[in-house]
């Protein structure tokens, strides 16, 4: 049996230890899964893609609690049905966010602990305006898309970057997302028919989604729907934050600037991606 604290901390943290063995002792199977479960499972999908956090207050009742912990990992796999590497960003960004609230309002003791379970070395440090110092190595370890988390950004020491609490919880955060990014997708071999219908009705949203906030009323006789398959690829992958490469920046710069879209809309566009710069892209 778990403690309602364990089992709190395993519904705020599902990547830690304590998360994995509710898990694992719960004797998870996909076609076990609850109603409930697959409920707040949808819950969780349905918050990433609309780039909303995602923080239930769960304080008390063990029953909640457990189906929260079990909705992550039947989350992951209808974000994997769905097949979309944008999807896989958010989910992982929205992870990142609701760790980082979590983090900030723990003792320091857990932070500590957190690290530990992330694998990330570092020392304390005995300055006021420094928490804790970490080698380059290991501050570059995951993707920081974030401009305030880039090295030059950074204060550094001897081969140490030095973080304040705030930071280092962010990077914590920031550790255990790249975690969940790189285990997407996930094999979803003989997945029962209810997952797939869930993927496919949140796939119907999401796509929803997108086409509502670039619609041919936002660009006047512009309709990007109506674009050839290959530029409505690079604008929706633009549009949802994806990091598109220099060849298809450039292809989609040109074609929207030739038929005609105002420069500040495509200026507008490219904002979304983690490492826009607004000179360049003018």
């Amino acid at each position: 049996m778990f403690s309602v604290p364990e089992l709190r901390h395993a519904q705020k943290y599902p990547f830690s230890p304590i998360a994995r063995r509710v898990v694992q002792e719960s004797g998870f199977t996909l076609d076990d899964v609850s109603d409930a479960v697959l409920h707040r499972a949808r819950a969780m999908v349905a918050a990433a893609f609309s780039e909303q956090s995602y923080k239930p207050r769960i304080e008390t009742f063990p029953e909640i609690l457990r189906n929260e912990i079990m909705a992550f990992p039947a989350a992951k796999i209808i974000v994997s049905l769905m097949g979309r590497f944008e999807l896989y960003r958010k989910f992982s960004l929205m992870l990142s966010n609701s760790v980082f609230n979590y983090l900030a309002e723990e003792k320091n003791e857990v932070l500590i602990d957190m690290a530990s379970d992330l694998k990330l070395r570092f020392d304390l440090c005995d300055e006021t305006q420094c928490f804790a110092e970490v080698s380059f190595v290991d501050y570059l370890r995951p993707e920081l898309d974030e401009k305030f988390m880039k090295l030059v950004n950074q204060r550094v020491s001897s081969g140490k970057v030095l973080l304040t609490r705030n930071d280092f919880a962010r990077l914590l955060a920031v550790i255990a997302a790249q975690g969940l990014r790189d285990s997407l997708p996930l094999k979803v071999e003989k997945v029962p028919l209810r997952f797939a219908d869930v993927a496919k009705a949140v796939e119907q949203e999401f796509s929803s989604s997108v086409r509502q906030r670039f619609s041919r009323t936002d660009f006047g006789k512009i309709a990007p729907e109506s674009f050839p398959p290959c530029m409505s690829k690079i604008y929706s992958d633009l549009a949802a934050g994806v990091n598109v490469n220099h060849s298809g920046r450039f292809a989609i710069a040109t074609f929207m600037n030739s038929i005609g879209m105002d420069r500040e809309r495509i200026v507008g566009l490219f904002s979304a991606t983690p490492n826009f710069n607004e000179r360049l892209t003018r």
